[in-house]
């Protein structure tokens, strides 16, 4: 029979064995002028209010354009370059 954890409990998330040497830093493929893509879905909790703030940190910073891709680019190879992935 398998344990469920209690709904308050953090199980730890696993660590990587370190970025892979062939995946290039997000800037340096971000500064390139053509950039193959995929598609990423997903969903993020509105009480967060992510666009708006997205909206407002343009406007602040006197941007025309803020890619939402790129900004999700970074964000995650962060987050999972500091995870060993």
């Amino acid at each position: 029979m398998r344990s469920e954890a209690a709904p308050n409990e953090r199980t730890p998330w696993a660590q990587g064995t370190g970025r892979p040497a062939d995946i290039p830093d997000a800037a340096i493929v971000l500064n390139q002028r053509i950039i193959a893509r995929e598609s990423l879905d997903s969903s993020v909790p509105a009480a967060l209010k992510l666009k708006r703030r997205i909206k407002r940190f343009a406007l602040d910073n006197e941007l025309d354009h803020l890619p939402i891709g790129d900004i999700v680019s970074v964000a995650l190879d962060e987050w999972l370059t500091t995870r060993g992935f």
